[in-house]
């Protein structure tokens, strides 16, 4: 696939694997439209990908809201006058119990991962099959695949994501439109920032967590090689094809590191003295 001189629009693009997607389409030659709710860490992407040689054109925008995102399309065709790639990034995860996630949590949750990742592919492929060409990559997560305890709104979001991009390959597919599906596993990115991960035992693994680029190097792969879909790391997907075969043993083994977890978070509590002192 030749990226020079196609114009690639990134949501999420402000830090994470939206920013580090960003700067590796601006290395191969695309122009950039990058999208984010911070204007300040978007201006630094967009200064990072203008050094590259780049044109880059930042664009404030909430696309949990479809109005915003309607909007910024229409804009962005008026400027750039086309849109050749579109990567859905923009994502936050909760973790908490399903008791303890308020409702706020689940929608929101629902309305930037699933609904914001809707929002971008219903305006953008509008414009891409008026053309009969394009590639619309989602970046789910492996929660989209496996599901985990503590992360009920966030598993229900990323599902979705991976049943949608699955439907819509085979729609898009026959009429022009290349789409692909990248599942990350942990990487180092803002993600774990939410308050929620305060009790998290991420921070032990987190250094061995996949960094942003390495995920940002498989959307540019999943669209040189066109390939549907991308597992990170590849042992995730060895896991998910033995889910497939022996569904139980998978979940007995996620109820029993979830105890194990339990434990650890209940002795983190009663050290720091926030247990029961009756």
């Amino acid at each position: 696939m030749e990226f020079r001189g196609k114009v690639a629009l990134v949501t999420g693009a402000s830090s994470g694997i939206g920013r580090a997607t960003a700067l590796a389409l601006a290395d191969r030659g695309c122009d950039l439209v990058l999208v984010g709710r911070d204007r300040e860490r978007l201006s630094k992407t967009k200064a990072e990908v203008v050094k590259t040689g780049a044109r880059a054109l930042a664009a404030v925008c909430d696309v949990s809201t479809h109005r915003n995102v309607r909007d910024m399309v229409s804009i962005v065709l008026k400027e750039l006058g086309k849109i050749d790639i579109l990567v859905n990034c923009a994502g936050f995860g909760v973790y908490k119990t399903f008791e303890s996630h308020t409702m706020e949590d689940i929608e929101g949750q629902m309305k930037t991962n699933f609904f914001g990742t809707v929002y971008c592919t219903k305006e953008v492929v509008a414009h891409m099959l008026e053309r009969g060409k394009g590639h619309v990559v989602n970046v789910a997560s492996m929660a989209g695949k496996l599901s985990f305890p503590n992360y009920s709104g966030y598993c229900a979001s990323k599902f979705a994501v991976v049943g949608f991009t699955e439907s819509i390959y085979h729609e898009l597919k026959p009429r022009g439109i290349n789409v692909h599906l990248v599942c990350p596993a942990g990487t180092q990115t803002a993600f774990f920032n939410h308050p929620s991960f305060e009790g998290h035992p991420h921070r032990v693994h987190y250094t061995e967590m996949m960094m942003p680029e390495e995920v940002a190097a498989k959307v540019i792969d999943s669209m040189e090689r066109n390939i549907f879909e991308i597992h990170i790391p590849l042992m995730e997907s060895v896991i998910v094809k033995a889910k497939s075969v022996f569904p139980t043993l998978f979940r007995q083994i996620q109820q029993q590191r979830h105890l194990a977890r339990q434990t650890q978070e209940n002795e983190r509590k009663f050290t720091k003295g926030e247990g029961d002192k009756r």
